[in-house]
């Protein structure tokens, strides 16, 4: 019987002033191969609207400008492959920059077989440390437990 590898997923608590019931985001580290292969239409998916802005151009530009100049095709193609490696390699950054943005917290990175388990890991771990119980902060400005431990004063 084979047995998936164990990844790396990154735990974030949603930000005080969301909705009630908010869900932790969980996030896999690494390559994103969704991004790699639909790099524009990723972006657009993930609201990530400046990036997709940029993405657009990047690839646009240059394509539209090296057809109409009769430039190499294949020198294009390696140019667009580029870009799509690099949006693959990027992209949980980006989503991870944008939580962060919006008010979510990064509470650990957590090794698991996928995100369920990786969820489930984080609460049996949160459960075992001092404070508050998991979740968003509290009104109080109390901090939720992260999983490097109590705060040192």
């Amino acid at each position: 019987m084979k047995r998936a590898g164990l990844r790396l997923y990154s735990i974030h608590l949603p930000a005080p002033y969301s909705a009630p019931g908010a869900e932790p985001a969980v996030l896999r580290e690494g390559f994103s191969l969704p991004a790699f292969l639909l790099t524009l239409p990723w972006a657009l998916a993930n609201r990530l609207w400046l990036r997709a802005g940029v993405l657009a151009a990047v690839l646009g530009v240059p394509l539209a400008v090296g057809t109409m100049a009769g430039l190499n095709v294949a020198g294009l193609a390696v140019f667009t492959l580029a870009i799509m490696a690099w949006t693959g390699m990027e992209a949980n950054d980006w989503l991870r920059a944008g939580l962060a943005k919006r008010g979510w917290r990064e509470v650990g990175v957590i090794a698991a077989e996928n995100e369920d388990a990786a969820l489930r890991r984080y609460g049996d771990l949160a459960s075992l440390m001092p404070g508050p119980a998991p979740g968003p902060t509290p009104g109080d400005g109390t901090p939720a437990p992260s999983l490097e431990g109590p705060a040192s004063a």
